[in-house]
C-alpha cells in the first residue's frame, strides 16, 4: 500500500480497499480492472491472467 495515502494496489485477481475481494465473474487483473473477452456461456476467465476458462467441447483463445 502507498505510503502516505494508504491505497493499495491490488495482485492480479483482487479488488477493494484493502484487496480483500476477489475480483467478480467476468473481471480480471490488478484491482479487477480488465473485463474477460470470452465466448464460453458466462464469459468467464482466469481472475489472474484473463485466459479463458474453456467448457468442455470448446477449445481456442476465447473458447469459440
Amino acid at each position: 500500500c502507498h505510503p502516505v495515502t494508504g491505497t493499495c494496489s491490488c495482485p492480479p485477481g483482487w479488488t477493494g480497499y484493502h484487496c480483500q475481494r476477489a475480483c467478480d465473474l467476468g473481471r480480471w487483473g490488478p484491482d479487477c480492472a480488465h473485463a474477460c473477452n470470452c465466448s464460453n456461456s458466462d464469459g468467464s476467465c482466469s481472475a489472474q491472467t484473463g485466459q479463458c476458462l474453456c467448457e468442455a467441447g470448446y477449445t481456442g483463445t476465447r473458447c469459440e
